[in-house]
């Protein structure tokens, strides 16, 4: 269902794309060939959003031990980063449009923009219930979190559809007024307001690409949930990541203070540990226990006061 969605969605801005193309070159408005510009950046993003939607169902194998599952985190920040990009690039033309305006048939604007901003719009309501379905979803199985892969695609649909609004408004002062650098004001505000609410998604996108702890637990609560029972002396080779937003992964070695417990002991000690983690959302929870003489003073996570 969601795949047949996004297929949709890029029927749209395919049609968005060719007709501000073409009324742009007609009525020598750069602003709508920029925005198909734009938009014909989007439609990549969207492309490797459908992508990765279709390799995060792929089953693991022997080769692919985790699946596909860096997809979803991937695709997100390859968007992203194409997304800042784009909108850095369109401050730069509007600051230099700015200074030297070009005289443009507005009413192409108003038409053109209005078609765009209905499609994106529609695009954008589309993926953001996309979103909060999967959200839902995860919530009813205690996985809470968002597809980023879905919300950066979101984002590039919003950012399209607040660019065309800007076109739209530029027109009608352009028809009216005869105002040419209301252009370049409006593109450099959503550009800049894109490019802040893309920050915090590329950030933690990169982030699950580098592996690195993007949880919620702190060092404390950790070290409390793991030394929950005296017989542990320490806890080391500690590994905390995120994959996905639907998973969270932790592995660490515990070394026990007696070397004499029998196996259903160890499995009670083990079996609280993953129980408290679940509840910070750890849905892969490897534990190797060790004796002794596997003590090495340290637990790979420094524990700041």
């Amino acid at each position: 269902m969601k795949e047949k969605k996004i297929l949709w969605i890029i029927i749209f801005n395919l049609i968005i794309i060719f007709s501000e193309i073409l009324f742009g070159i007609i009525s020598n408005s750069f602003a709508l060939i920029a925005d198909a510009l734009h938009n014909a950046g989007d439609v990549i993003a969207i492309v490797i959003t459908y992508i990765a939607l279709k390799l995060g169902t792929r089953k693991t194998t022997f080769k692919y031990t985790f699946g596909f599952l860096r997809s979803e985190m991937m695709a997100a920040f390859v968007n992203t980063l194409f997304l800042s990009i784009t909108m850095i690039y369109m401050v730069y033309e509007a600051v230099s449009r700015f200074f030297y305006p070009e005289i443009i048939e507005p009413i192409y604007m108003i038409v053109v923009g209005i078609i765009a901003v209905i499609a994106n719009g529609i695009s954008a309501y589309l993926l953001n219930n996309m979103n909060v379905s999967t959200h839902t979803h995860h919530e009813h199985h205690h996985e809470h979190g968002e597809d980023t892969n879905i919300k950066s695609a979101y984002l590039h649909m919003l950012s399209d559809a607040l660019i065309s609004v800007g076109v739209v408004t530029a027109g009608v002062f352009i028809y009216f007024f005869r105002i040419y650098y209301i252009d370049s004001i409006l593109t450099i505000i959503f550009s800049f307001y894109i490019l802040r609410h893309s920050y915090p998604l590329l950030k933690k996108s990169f982030l699950s690409l580098m592996d690195a702890n993007i949880t919620e637990i702190s060092p404390h609560e950790l070290d409390k949930i793991i030394k929950i029972n005296e017989n542990i002396i320490e806890y080391h080779d500690l590994h905390i990541y995120k994959p996905s937003s639907k998973y969270n992964f932790i592995s660490f070695h515990i070394v026990l203070k007696n070397n004499n417990l029998i196996l259903k002991e160890i499995e009670e000690i083990t079996g609280k540990i993953k129980y408290n983690l679940k509840k910070y959302d750890f849905n892969h929870i490897l534990i190797q226990v060790d004796t002794g003489t596997h003590i090495k003073n340290k637990i790979n996570c420094e524990l700041k006061e």
